[in-house]
């Protein structure tokens, strides 16, 4: 059975008032110029997923990395059901407590390091990918890499772990500073603005004297090699 997602028929978000107020025009256009998409039953199942596991604030910016991550992926080339799925659960395990995400990485034998014994948090990408696979059934391996890196981000991450990285950053939702640059940076090429995403948020770390987990330093540098075309330096479609 398929139906057609009410929050893709309605005005984008207007059941959690978000203001495009905010935003510039030319990225808010992306919300309101790309037809209803069909959901199928994974989708109905992923957000009914989320849903139960977050508190109503994560869950509301859950929605608008999904319509972000959605959008992004129509104007890059991807496929934008995917993209729509992977923005629904990538947060599924945000809220778990500390030893449960310890305790869950142990049990799918997910790799932990010191930096993550210091700070659970960082495993929530991975747990919800493994998450995902236990209790949705999904196997898509690339849908799953995206959200398993879409904190720390990963050298050779995919061009749907890069639409991920970069929604979870500029949905609507978010006000930092240089988030307008942001969001017309994704217009034009994914993987420049996850290395702008990321730069930014290891030195918004260091100047909090806090430490950048090495993997994203490790992404960065890979994002700022400039040896071929990424996968995610796409040409924008001019309709989308």
């Amino acid at each position: 059975m398929v139906r057609i997602s009410a929050l893709l028929i309605t005005p984008v978000f207007s059941s959690v008032f978000v203001d495009f107020g905010c935003i510039s025009s030319r990225f808010a256009s992306l919300y309101f110029t790309i037809p209803a998409m069909i959901d199928y039953a994974l989708l109905e199942d992923a957000e009914s997923y989320a849903r139960g596991r977050l508190s109503d604030k994560r869950y509301v910016h859950t929605l608008r990395v999904a319509e972000t991550v959605e959008r992004l992926a129509k104007l890059h080339g991807l496929d934008p059901e995917r993209a729509r799925l992977a923005g629904l659960l990538h947060d599924t395990a945000r809220e778990l407590g500390k030893e449960e995400l310890l305790r869950v990485a142990e049990e799918e034998g997910l790799p932990v390091g010191d930096f993550e014994h210091e700070r659970p948090i960082l495993l929530h990408g991975p747990v919800a990918a493994e998450l995902s696979k236990k209790d949705l059934g999904v196997e898509d391996a690339e849908l799953r890499e995206a959200i398993r890196v879409h904190t720390t981000g990963e050298p050779g991450m995919g061009p749907l772990a890069l639409a991920l990285f970069v929604a979870d950053k500029i949905e609507p939702g978010r006000d930092q500073p240089g988030v307008e640059d942001l969001r017309e940076l994704a217009l034009e090429s994914l993987k420049r603005a996850a290395w702008a995403a990321l730069k930014d948020s290891i030195s918004h770390n260091e100047r909090r004297d806090r430490p950048a987990h090495p993997e994203s330093r490790k992404t960065l540098e890979w994002l700022s090699s400039g040896d071929e075309q990424h996968p995610g330096e796409t040409t924008p479609r001019s309709e989308v």
